[in-house]
């Protein structure tokens, strides 16, 4: 029989114990789970930084390519310019036929007319969100290729669901978004519809009687 009481003791001391440990783990589980949200939340806000840092980079490789065209471009119209006042000295010397200046005039303004614009450079955010659905986009360049206004292109993108960042916005936008994210009042990816909640103050608006786009608060 006293076997079977010190049994019954230490099963009664154990459980006891088992108690114990229990509401410890349980007392403890809270911290425990606002630690791992902590993490998660730093991961996410890293993960928000890392996203803007790569795009700067790609924004500034953007611009040095559009430089570089531009440049290109200045070349050219120097080379047309240069050869309209060549093609003006010849007929000038050689006749005097209103055809003929008509055309050197024509190709002279057909030239003037060449001139594309460069140096627009902006980070698009498609319908896929944030970070997945984020691209820089020469404006510029799709404005040259299609022959259009840069305030056309943008309006084509934001019409497909895009939204349409200068780098400065974007920089305000992910510097919300992080503190969003580390209040756990927001976690990725974020649509499109939850990020034009977000005030950036540098919407653009497209500026009267110009193709041409600029910084407007909202």
């Amino acid at each position: 029989m006293e076997g079977v009481d010190s049994f019954r003791v230490h099963l009664k001391n154990s459980r006891h114990q088992a108690g114990l440990l229990a509401a410890a783990a349980f007392s403890l589980s809270e911290p425990f789970q606002a630690e791992a949200d902590r993490l998660t939340h730093e991961d996410e806000a890293q993960r928000l930084k890392a996203i803007y840092a790569a795009v700067a980079d790609e924004l500034e490789q953007s611009r040095l390519l559009e430089a570089a065209a531009s440049c290109g471009q200045a070349e050219a119209d120097l080379i047309m310019t240069l050869g309209g006042l060549a093609a003006r000295a010849i007929v000038a010397a050689t006749t005097r036929s209103p055809r003929a200046w008509n055309l050197v005039h024509d190709v002279s303004d057909q030239s003037a007319s060449k001139r594309r614009p460069f140096g627009t450079v902006m980070v698009r955010v498609g319908p896929k969100g944030l970070p997945d659905g984020v691209r820089v986009v020469s404006i510029s360049e799709l404005a040259r290729e299609s022959n259009r206004p840069e305030g056309d292109i943008i309006q084509e993108l934001r019409k497909g669901g895009c939204l349409v960042f200068s780098q400065q916005a974007f920089s305000r936008l992910i510097d919300k978004l992080v503190i969003a994210v580390r209040e756990g009042r927001l976690q990725l990816p974020v649509s499109p519809e939850k990020l034009s909640e977000v005030e950036t103050s540098d919407y653009l608006r497209l500026e009267t009687g110009k193709s041409r786009w600029v910084p407007h608060p909202r």
